[in-house]
């Protein structure tokens, strides 16, 4: 041992003994209790430990110090550097503008020749660097390896030790390969401007830490070290993720098959350590559970495996494979039936996309068509889910509707894009792999305002619903090619992701229509309105109940002449109950209209269609006990079970006079099942004191008309609060 070893242990020893210094001061006794003693506690003073402020005299310590100050002086030396072109290039650009400027002695109407002058190209935005792709890195060495194990993550300093220029105000980065997407109102876009050969050169050396392909090895095809507790070996893992692909990779491509499949193979190498891991197990997740033929739990021991390669210190890191996996956890655990989870982590992966630029294009970007596309499919597949969950849940849009400059995915097969393909290939004119997602897309595009106004008070007009849905929503349907139209004869492969988009559009105009459906079957109860009613209302009212009768029949054939899966059977389910909802309403309150006859059919079609369904998704029987106990009376009396004798007639035939609840808790009742996830704040955002008596203005709370008022309404009069 040294002696300057021994100097450090020994002071430490003292320091261990040594009273504060304010006990030394006064010379008073202290039990050197940590942080405070006892005397400066009871009486209320700053107790300060010496060696609180010494340092350790070992060498290990004095070489932190002299790389600590080595750093400072390289970054200062950096700093300077960088001042000093910064004022290069602010004089370069004075010059160029005083040349360019008009005389004072020209005549005026020259001046507006400058407008025309070519512009002084800037570089206040730009593609990133190299084959960084925004990715970023910023572990502590106090976080731990989130993405990699011990032995493959690099060596972190403490915060401000670091020779990267990476700070929190998005002022001082030239370089974005470790700082992900910086925008054009950020400090750093002046820099870049400032700057542009620091930003060349500094292209030349990508960061390779967020791409570690080495993970902590169990001795297993995938890591996780809940391997063995979950018995994960006897799990056909190739199966699932040929499950994955086959059928639920149709509708959300957002996994480029071809290349997970070669780094799953190890043909390639595995990027971004336990991310990838977490990814692949999430796909076989999504796959096992997409495709099972019967209830199953395999996927959830699936789930967790993929969850225990990720942890909080995950979100200090960012690529494209957490946007991946987070964005599909989120959409299985909707699936699970964890629709507020599943919101969550959706908000995290958006997040993390747009700090990684998905929402961004760049000209002159060295970039493979390959590459780009994979952005794209990630960023729109994305899109659809959150977009999707928003209108399952009633809730607003939380995606960013202005400064998205991305393109579609192509409609290209499979296998015209490979990774050392340099161009992009000409669009298929057939259904391909990327069809459904770039259908669904378009289709959102054009009608989140329609979607924004319908969750909006005051609610919009019978005419003006119309209208959008004769223009908006005309104009997407024109779009639509031959070969994916509605009715059209599509591949077995895709019928699924085909027949889904159509039971979408049908439920987006149920959703837009249903709220007159209530309103005209509740007060026709209490008087006759059919000369009283506008036009445009009476529109509404039919094209709601055209569109639930479309989906109920078009759902009930689909799932009668496919082969089901828990895919298929999740939305099927999810469209047919909400259709079933508007004849059911209907029924219950106008038995006797001349419509009734299909409003029955309907119901026992649909109820047929669940007892199908609820052999491979559970939830079915819950929807169907809901619907035959407030249909049930109406349609046969065999049905009704113990409540037969208080709502059937004595002779056991259908019952032929409205429901005798009141039409607020009617309402309270559809509300619940029109938004069967939505908690009580929801509600009372949707529904606000006195909304719904002012909804049905002509309605009191036993069905009756009211005195004062007149007993018609106009269009206008139609609004929520």
């Amino acid at each position: 041992m040294n002696s300057t070893d021994s100097f450090a242990r020994d002071d430490g020893d003292r320091d261990r003994d040594q009273a504060c210094n304010e006990c030394r001061r006064r010379k008073a006794r202290c039990d050197k209790t940590l942080p405070e003693c006892g005397p400066c506690k009871r009486n209320r003073r700053h107790c300060l430990y010496e060696r609180h402020s010494r340092t350790p005299l070992t060498r290990k310590y004095l070489t932190q110090v002299e790389e600590q100050l080595r750093r400072s002086q390289a970054q200062l030396a950096r700093a300077e550097q960088r001042v000093q072109a910064a004022e290069a290039r602010v004089r370069q650009l004075e010059t160029a503008q005083g040349d360019d400027a008009p005389s004072p002695h020209e005549d005026v109407a020259n001046t507006r020749g400058t407008a025309d002058q070519p512009p002084i190209e800037v570089a206040l935005e730009g593609p990133p660097s190299g084959p960084a792709d925004f990715s970023w890195d910023e572990q502590s060495q106090e976080s731990g390896p989130a993405e990699t194990d011990a032995a493959s993550t690099h060596t972190h300093t403490s915060p401000g030790e670091d020779e990267r220029v990476v700070d929190g105000m998005a002022s001082l980065t030239v370089d974005e390969s470790e700082a992900g997407y910086l925008g054009v109102a950020s400090g750093a876009a002046m820099l870049r401007l400032l700057l542009p050969d620091a930003q060349q050169s500094s292209r030349k050396a990508p960061p390779t830490s967020s791409f570690s392909t080495t993970t902590p090895d169990n001795g297993h095809w995938l890591y996780t070290d809940l391997w063995d507790s979950l018995d994960l070996g006897v799990v056909d893992l190739d199966a699932a993720i040929n499950g994955y692909f086959g059928l639920y990779h149709i509708s959300y491509p957002i996994v480029e098959e071809h290349t997970f499949r070669a780094q799953y193979a190890q043909v390639i190498p595995r990027p971004n350590g336990r991310s990838w891991h977490s990814l692949a197990f999430m796909i076989a997740a999504i796959g096992h559970y997409t495709t099972a033929t019967g209830p199953a739990d395999t996927d959830r021991k699936l789930f967790m495996a993929a969850k225990s390669n990720l942890s909080i210190e995950s979100l200090e890191i960012g690529n494209i494979t957490l946007v991946q996996t987070l964005t599909l956890m989120s959409n299985y655990l909707q699936k699970r039936n964890k629709p507020n989870s599943g919101y969550n982590y959706l908000g995290l992966a958006l997040h993390m996309a747009i700090g990684l630029g998905l929402h961004k294009e760049f000209n002159h970007w060295d970039i493979t068509p390959l590459n780009m596309e994979i952005r794209r499919r990630v960023w729109w597949s994305m899109f659809v889910f959150n977009i999707g969950a928003a209108v399952t849940f009633g809730r607003p849009l939380a995606w960013p509707n202005k400064n998205v400059e991305v393109h579609l995915p192509l409609n290209i097969p499979d296998r015209a894009l490979t990774n050392l393909s340099r161009t992009a290939p000409s669009e298929a004119d057939h259904v391909t792999t990327f069809s459904a997602v770039i259908m669904q897309s378009k289709f959102h595009i054009l009608t989140n305002d329609i979607y924004t106004k319908v969750i909006s008070m005051p609610f919009p007009a019978a005419t003006e619903l119309i209208r959008l849905d004769d223009t908006v929503i005309d104009r997407w349907q024109s779009s639509v090619p031959d070969w994916y139209r509605r009715g059209a004869t599509v591949p077995a492969q895709f019928a699924t992701s085909h027949a889904i988009m159509w039971w979408r559009l049908s439920n987006f105009r149920i959703i837009m229509y249903r709220p007159y459906v209530i309103r005209r079957v509740l007060q026709a109860r209490s008087q006759d309105m059919d000369n009283a009613v506008p036009a445009s209302v009476q529109e509404a009212y039919a094209r709601c109940l055209r569109e639930a009768e479309m989906s109920i029949d078009a759902i009930s054939t689909f799932w009668a002449s496919s082969p089901p899966t828990r895919m298929s059977a999740w939305y099927a389910l999810y469209f047919l109950f909400q259709a079933s909802l508007i004849p059911c309403v209907c029924l219950r309150n106008e038995p006797t209209s001349p419509s009734s006859a299909s409003w029955r059919a309907q119901i026992r079609r649909t109820t047929h269609t669940m007892q199908l369904l609820s052999s491979i998704n559970p939830s079915a029987q819950d929807c169907l006990n809901i619907l035959q106990r407030l249909c049930g009376p109406f349609l046969q009396s065999e049905s009704l079970g113990q409540d037969a004798h208080v709502l059937a007639t004595s002779a056991g035939d259908l019952l032929e006079h409205a429901t005798e609840e009141s039409p607020q808790t009617q309402i309270n009742n559809v509300y619940s099942m029109m938004w069967p996830n939505a908690n009580d704040a929801e509600a009372d955002v949707l529904m606000q004191g006195g909304l719904w008596s002012e909804f049905l203005p002509d309605v009191d709370d036993s069905g009756q008309p009211q005195p004062s008022g007149p007993n018609v309404y106009s269009d206008s009069q139609f609004a929520w609060g």
